[in-house]
């Protein structure tokens, strides 16, 4: 079942249509808003200027701190042969070496003792030796001096 459709009558009555109020809509944004954009535009460059510069440096620094390590360690092992060197210089055999063949010195076969004072000689004793005593001795003694320049480094 279909309604009916009724129909009214139409009234011709003069419907005044309203004025619309016009907004103002301008299509450039105002001078403060383009110069906060401008400014956070700027600042946004800035910052990355910085943060790129900083991190260059930060980069830099740790190549120059790389290259000082590997100098000290450098520095450090040539500190050891320098160090080798001067113990196989002094040492006691070497010089003796030297003195008897370069230059021309022997082994003493008197040896010269100051006296106690208490003793009754006032007189310093010569000792007479035989020469692989004496020899033996200055071995002992160049020990001594090795072992003793060995406990120092």
């Amino acid at each position: 079942m279909l309604a009916q459709r009724l129909e009214m009558p139409q009234l011709d009555i003069p419907v005044q249509a309203q004025p619309r109020k016009q907004m103002k809509t301008d299509a450039r944004p105002s001078r403060a808003l383009r110069f906060r954009c401008l400014a956070m535009v700027l600042f946004l460059i800035a910052l990355g200027v910085f943060v790129t510069a900083r991190s260059a440096m930060i980069i830099s620094e740790g190549y120059s701190l790389v290259e000082m390590k590997s100098q000290a360690i450098k520095m450090e092992k040539e500190n050891e042969v320098l160090r080798l060197e001067v113990a196989r210089l002094k040492s006691p055999q070497r010089i003796q070496a030297i003195a008897t063949s370069q230059l021309g010195m022997v082994v003493p076969t008197n040896v010269y003792c100051a006296a106690n004072a208490q003793a009754k000689d006032s007189q310093p004793l010569v000792a007479q030796e035989k020469e692989v005593g004496l020899v033996n001795g200055v071995v002992n003694l160049l020990k001594a001096a090795k072992a003793e320049a060995s406990h120092k480094n």
